[in-house]
């Protein structure tokens, strides 16, 4: 097989894979199962997270999440291990804030990974998921935000797929990027 026509096979498998990189950091693994111009069908293995729960207005709770999972990341735990970073970093507002995740490193569990020393830090396992899926790209805007929810309910509604609980916020550029060269994405699960 050509090489070409081999890198094109590959890069056309649908298998979940964290050989996938965004930038330099593992994403998180997933397969596409349909795609309709910017809206993916996504199904997601089980996964381990760490993940805070911060009060306040989106950004405010994100930055002040992001700093808590960074230093666990980065040797804030037990052991004093660094774990790698991988993108995206997701935010999902729930009733008692938002909900901060790092998808932790595959293959890594809840027990194989370090107590985090910060009482605010939990690590969790996510079950598999399907989830609709639309990108863009530039600034997250809460009307960009918005906008890329409301075109993924009316997918949903279109196509009579049922949605699970609230918008996952997916970020995979640090705030220093230019923002039309960012990646944000807008998740919602699908129900079982």
């Amino acid at each position: 097989m050509r090489p070409i026509l081999l890198v094109l096979a590959v890069a056309l498998s649908s298998q979940p894979s964290w050989a996938d990189s965004y930038r330099g950091y593992d994403e998180v693994p997933h397969s596409v199962e349909a795609a309709t111009g910017v809206i993916e069908i996504r199904s997601y293995p089980p996964r381990t997270v760490a993940e805070v729960t911060v009060r306040g207005t989106r950004n405010a709770a994100a930055q002040r999440g992001f700093g808590e999972l960074f230093a666990y990341i980065t040797g804030g735990n037990v052991a004093k291990d660094k774990i790698a970073m991988t993108v995206p970093v997701a935010q999902t507002e729930t009733d008692h804030g938002w909900t901060i995740r790092f998808f932790m490193p595959e293959g890594t569990t809840r027990e194989s990974l370090p107590a985090p020393d910060s009482s605010y830090v939990r690590l969790r396992r996510l079950p598999a998921e399907r989830m609709l899926v639309t990108r863009f790209a530039g600034r997250a805007t809460a009307a960009r935000l918005a906008e890329a929810e409301t075109a993924l309910r009316a997918h949903a509604a279109a196509n009579g797929l049922a949605i699970s609980g609230a918008p996952r916020l997916m970020f995979y550029d640090d705030p220093f990027t230019l923002p039309w060269n960012r990646r944000n994405e807008v998740g919602l699960v699908l129900a079982r």
